[in-house]
């Protein structure tokens, strides 16, 4: 838990550098953050789904809206999305806890959020490539 942390208190730390006299610097820390961990949750799906042959499935299946695209969207969001966002917010921001964290933690002045932002979207995009690249895709 620790790393989650030291990325969290980067995180806060810098968008309170860049947003905090706008006030709402939380929503620009945990929406990014709760993106980024789904997004990792997919490449973690991606890969058993390439190592077992088949894709887990893990995503809602239903129809509310006409078409599929809407509902997709929806359920990429619930799955995704959603689970992270309210796992971020129980940890980091229920009853301020990041001002402790704040206090525990150093932070990098946004080295460390970057850098679990690139390394995260590389290990989704690279795949996506080498996959097209050589046909798998």
């Amino acid at each position: 838990m620790s790393i989650y942390y030291k990325i969290w208190v980067d995180a806060i730390m810098y968008e309170k550098s860049k947003h905090g006299h706008l006030r709402n610097w939380k929503v620009y820390t945990l929406v990014p953050i709760s993106i980024i961990q789904g997004v990792n949750l997919l490449v973690i799906c991606i890969i058993i789904g390439f190592t077992i042959g088949k894709f887990p499935d893990i995503f809602l299946d239903f129809d509310v809206f006409p078409g599929k695209m809407l509902d997709s969207f929806l359920s990429g969001i619930i799955t995704l999305f959603l689970p992270f966002l309210i796992i971020n917010y129980v940890l980091i921001f229920h009853r301020k806890r990041y001002e402790i964290l704040l206090t525990n933690y150093q932070h990098r002045n946004g080295k460390l959020y970057l850098s679990y932002f690139i390394v995260s979207m590389s290990l989704f995009i690279l795949p996506l490539i080498f996959g097209k690249i050589f046909g798998l895709i």
